[in-house]
């Protein structure tokens, strides 16, 4: 799953929480509604400034808005994990797979 749809996602989660539609939401930080639609589905990303704004209408902060791993359904995290055990050489790979045995097998 990409960045743009995972952002999109918690976009959705956070004004879904402070009961507001998109066009609300859009009204808040002064851009049509489609765009905010587009966000969501994750077909644009935002501008830096637009991120500053989306963050203060939902009243959280921007590094909220990227806190979206938990969204990953297991196969993305499968997936996401195999990628980063593709990067490691055998020394790191084998540290990965102890830490991994060590906290499976409590």
């Amino acid at each position: 799953m990409n960045l743009k749809v995972l952002f999109g996602r918690k976009i959705k989660e956070y004004r879904k929480k402070k009961n507001i539609t998109q066009a609300q939401l859009a009204e808040l930080v002064n851009v049509d509604d489609k765009h905010i639609s587009c966000i969501e589905s994750g077909k644009n990303f935002p501008s830096p400034d637009l991120i500053e704004r989306l963050a203060n209408a939902l009243d959280v902060e921007p590094k909220d808005l990227f806190e979206f791993y938990y969204l990953q359904n297991s196969e993305d995290l499968k997936s996401d994990i195999i990628t980063m055990m593709d990067k490691l050489n055998k020394d790191e790979l084998a540290l990965a797979h102890k830490y991994m045995r060590t906290f499976l097998l409590k």
